[in-house]
């Protein structure tokens, strides 16, 4: 069978090697991590006198979590892994940035909060679209995965070993 017609090669390219579980994982603790982040900064900022820049922040974050989504693919990971995992650190970013007063819940009114939430998560979901298939085409070429045969298809190394000598 070739590699043209396998019926498993969109199922391995849209899954991976990788499973969910790792870019679960990791688009959590990238969250996370991207929430606090922009306090760490200010918090930083303070003590050396400085006033960081919320885009400066954002901007790091988002090179950051490109860069780990092309790491993620090129060890094996698939496509809506890829985007799973990059959703995370995005979804942080656009609630800081563009969302509602962070950690504060406008219990009176509610719909503004909603509304701001809402909007910041669906642009997240775009952007990591963008960053996750842009990352996996990314990582599987850094990778050289992007051959006709796959590592289960190629020949043995040492044919000594599988023998019965």
């Amino acid at each position: 069978m070739t590699a043209d017609n396998d019926p498993g090669r969109l199922a391995r390219v849209a899954l991976g090697e990788a499973g969910f579980e790792r870019a679960t994982v990791w688009s959590a603790v990238g969250f996370a991590v991207s929430y606090v982040a922009f306090d760490v900064a200010a918090l930083v900022g303070e003590v050396a006198g400085l006033t960081p820049a919320a885009s400066g922040v954002a901007a790091a974050l988002a090179a950051l979590t490109a860069v780990g989504t092309v790491a993620f693919a090129a060890v094996g990971g698939g496509v809506i892994p890829a985007v799973l995992l990059a959703y995370g650190p995005f979804a942080a970013v656009l609630l800081r940035t563009a969302g509602p007063e962070p950690y504060a819940i406008a219990f009176a009114d509610p719909v503004p909060f909603l509304a701001a939430v809402v909007e910041s998560l669906g642009v997240a979901v775009a952007a990591a679209v963008a960053v996750g298939v842009a990352g996996y085409a990314i990582g599987r070429v850094a990778a050289g995965i992007g051959g006709d045969k796959r590592e289960s298809d190629a020949a043995p190394a040492d044919e000594s070993a599988n023998a019965d000598d």
